[in-house]
């Protein structure tokens, strides 16, 4: 983990103090959790591959059921 330092004006750290004290959290993991929101997380190498797979069905074979050969594919015509 890193350290950051983070300036934001009284009203904005007072409202954030309340509402990490709400969520029973620090205002380090609050503020960690915010940023995480909006940037996202790292996907796992587990997620990443169920994405991938649960994504729109690779339409390859012909209407035999037959993948199409390296000329065909690599056809310049």
């Amino acid at each position: 983990m890193k350290n950051v330092t983070v300036t934001m004006n009284e009203a904005l750290l007072q409202r954030a103090r309340v509402a990490d004290a709400r969520d029973g959290k620090s205002l380090s993991r609050f503020i960690a959790e915010a940023v995480e929101q909006r940037v996202g997380r790292r996907l796992t190498q587990f997620e990443a591959i169920e994405r991938f797979l649960a994504g729109p069905p690779l339409h390859v074979l012909d209407e035999n059921g037959k993948a199409p050969t390296r000329d065909q594919l690599y056809d310049d015509d």
